[in-house]
């Protein structure tokens, strides 16, 4: 055997970079490879929603990624050339209420530089041959570029090779779902257009859609459908766009022009003994609403921790299983979203375009709708597990926790709870100092490699909740609050017993602890 891991990844796009720098932070051993000798220098997905920059902000390339997108706070409706409607993302529950726009190759290497800095680089130019797999482990047969082989001993081997995934080949799995006939054309090109370019701008006509994006002050990138029987040459862009803007334009450069048809499909399971599929590999979507991308990186974030839970502290194997369990269900829902919003792009009957007007005007203008809609778009409305019941909570197991912040002794300033996450259980004890929390601290010391403990009071340090702020807004006197590592809501209590605090971490901490 030339090499052992705990786990090796295949594919260096932004999922694979994702679980990649999230196992380097939890010291869990990998290697990643990607068949590819150097790195894309393609643009392709673009759209980096809220959920997903929090998740780069727990990584600690959130900053480095704005500072080099778009953000973008507002889209526009168009119908027949008429402005419409506006949807709002400004009004988002989160510290990043917009969406962001920034070339996929570009956040690659952002990525891909976070890595390098943990002292791990992609093994670039390397084909999977092969795998063969044990009850406990599995051995990969790599190929690189100068025909040398070499086999790696894992205990996981992820797939992240992307929509033709050569693991989900290998294992004969179903790619289950539906192709739309359709083909669509995208294009990024420079041109002067009167419009924002601090806005996105989507122009529904009798001819089909066209999605506008600015990437910059000068470019900017463009979808739209095409009729199952229409050819298309890149000459044919001019022609599109005034079609279906009804405005004036003149392409200076094309920097950019594919055609592709859109595919909803995915495997029925994202876990097979010792292989895990993620992002593309495991399932594809319709680039509406531009979620892929986004659903590929939060699989990678929702993995890379529970792998560190059970590699490196023990954690019974039903941690990583949780994997499966939660992300098939957001890509289910993922997939059904998407596919009613092509089919609805893809409507092009004239006598329609009337009421699809009346309804985006309507709707749009309900705050609440309006709300809903971006907060679907944006990825925040995904909650663990499957079975939650609770929709209009705010503070609920299994939501993402509100950015709520709380103020440093220290200096007197606020900092979030996100900022201080370290990777571990982030566990909030609100306490009004009339109950006895003596077996409580002993058993969040015992389980200090697992739990950050933020003990909130009027007094307390290095943290305070000045005035009971944060326990009112919570409704809670007292209590206690699990935050997993990636930020979901995972225990509630309105009480400080120990008992209940237990039961609901034994699931996730080593079996002796």
């Amino acid at each position: 055997m030339d090499e052992q891991v705990d786990v090796l990844i295949v594919g260096a796009g932004p999922t694979g970079l994702t679980l990649g720098l999230t196992l380097a932070r939890y010291g869990v051993s990998f290697q990643i490879i990607d068949r590819k000798t150097t790195p894309s220098d393609n643009s392709r997905a673009i759209g980096i929603q809220p959920r997903t920059i929090e998740v780069f902000s727990r990584l600690d390339v959130a900053k480095e990624v704005l500072e080099r997108a778009r953000t973008i706070e507002r889209g526009n409706l168009y119908f027949s050339g008429q402005w419409t409607a506006k949807l709002e993302f400004s009004k988002l529950v989160t510290p990043y209420p917009f969406v962001t726009l920034l070339r996929q190759n570009e956040t690659e290497d952002i990525l891909e530089r976070a890595l390098q800095k943990h002292g791990h680089a992609v093994k670039r130019g390397e084909t999977l041959s092969s795998i063969t797999q044990y009850p406990s482990r599995s051995i990969a047969h790599l190929t690189g570029a100068d025909g040398a082989n070499r086999s790696v001993e894992a205990k996981y081997v992820v797939a992240a090779d992307g929509a033709n995934s050569s693991i989900r080949r290998m294992l004969a799995l179903p790619f289950s779902g539906k192709s739309f006939k359709e083909a669509w054309v995208l294009a990024d090109l420079k041109a002067n257009w009167p419009i924002s370019r601090e806005e996105v701008h989507i122009f529904f006509s009798d001819r089909g859609v066209l999605e506008v994006f600015p990437l910059t002050d000068e470019t900017i990138r463009i979808t739209g459908n095409l009729r199952t029987d229409e050819s298309f040459e890149e000459s044919d862009l001019q022609e599109l766009v005034e079609q279906r803007s009804h405005m004036p334009v003149e392409i200076k450069e094309v920097e950019w022009f594919s055609l592709f048809r859109v595919h909803n499909r995915m495997v029925d399971s994202f876990i097979h003994n010792r292989i895990i599929l993620m992002g593309d590999a495991a399932h594809i979507n319709s680039p509406v609403g531009g979620q892929g991308m986004n659903t590929g990186i939060a699989d990678a974030f929702n993995l890379g921790w529970k792998l560190w839970l059970h590699l490196k502290t023990g954690a019974p194997h039903h941690v990583v299983s949780t994997y499966r369990d939660e992300r098939q269900h957001v890509a289910r829902n993922v997939l059904q979203t998407t596919n009613i919003a092509t089919e609805m792009l893809q409507t092009t009957l004239p006598m329609l375009l009337p009421f699809q007007a009346i309804g985006a005007d309507v709707f749009t203008r309900v705050n609440l709708v309006n709300q809903k809609i971006t907060e679907r778009i944006s990825q925040l409305h995904l909650s663990y597990p499957k079975g939650l019941r609770m929709p209009f909570r705010r503070v609920a197991e299994g939501k993402i926790f509100p950015e709520t912040e709380i103020l440093r002794t220290d200096d007197g300033f606020r900092t979030k709870i996100s900022e201080i996450a370290d990777g571990r259980f982030q566990v909030l004890l609100l306490d009004d100092g009339k109950r006895d929390l003596t077996s409580i601290y002993a058993y969040l010391n015992e389980h200090q490699a697992f739990i950050q403990t933020i003990t909130l009071s009027k007094t307390s340090r290095p943290f305070f909740d000045q005035g009971n702020e944060l326990a009112k807004s919570l409704f809670m006197k007292r209590g206690i609050l699990v935050i997993r590592p990636d930020g979901y809501l995972l225990h509630k209590q309105h009480h400080v017993r120990l008992k209940p605090l237990k039961d609901k971490l034994a699931a996730w901490f080593p079996s002796s602890s």
